[in-house]
């Protein structure tokens, strides 16, 4: 049966990450996580919140999404550890997302490494964040395929649904 850990529905900022970071660290210490678990686990929460909160900050400027809240939940299965977030895109920018979600679900775990490192070696060298690095870190650190649907608000937003498992080994 699974267990909800955390859950946040709202805008995300970086006191909200810490918030739920330490709680999540509470959880970790009273029921003996293992170490390489936690960090897996806390590897992809950032990478997820990070990304959940960078988009909407942009989307926010353009778009009344104020209905539209983010959504965050970390659940313990008998598997691991299962984590979702969803948030309102652009249709516009769902497509390239779709593409980029079908081709980190079908690379060899050498290929994702490879892609990883080139990704980052790039954004060194750019003004600006580097697009896909964080769902190319998400797959390499749990080598799990990410679940993923969208679903229509409106002609110019969707609404983006990410899942992905952490196990322990």
């Amino acid at each position: 049966m699974n267990k909800i850990i955390l859950k946040h529905k709202g805008f995300f900022n970086y006191s909200i990450l810490n918030n739920l970071l330490s709680d999540f660290i509470q959880y970790v210490k009273t029921h003996n996580i293992d170490e390489y678990l936690f960090r897996k686990v806390q590897i992809v929460m950032v990478e997820i919140i990070e990304n959940n909160y960078h988009y909407t900050q942009s989307l926010s400027r353009n778009y009344d999404i104020e209905k539209l809240q983010p959504e965050f939940k970390l659940e313990k299965t008998p598997e691991g550890f299962s984590l979702s977030s969803s948030n309102p895109v652009k249709a516009k920018d769902a497509e390239a997302l779709k593409q980029l979600l079908h081709h980190i679900n079908h690379v060899d775990l050498k290929k994702l490494k490879e892609e990883y490192k080139y990704t980052l070696k790039e954004g060194m060298h750019s003004e600006k964040s580097t697009a896909g690095i964080g769902l190319l870190r998400i797959a390499k650190v749990t080598r799990n395929k990410i679940k993923y649907s969208f679903r229509k608000i409106d002609n110019n937003l969707l609404y983006y649904t990410l899942e992905i498992m952490v196990n322990p080994k």
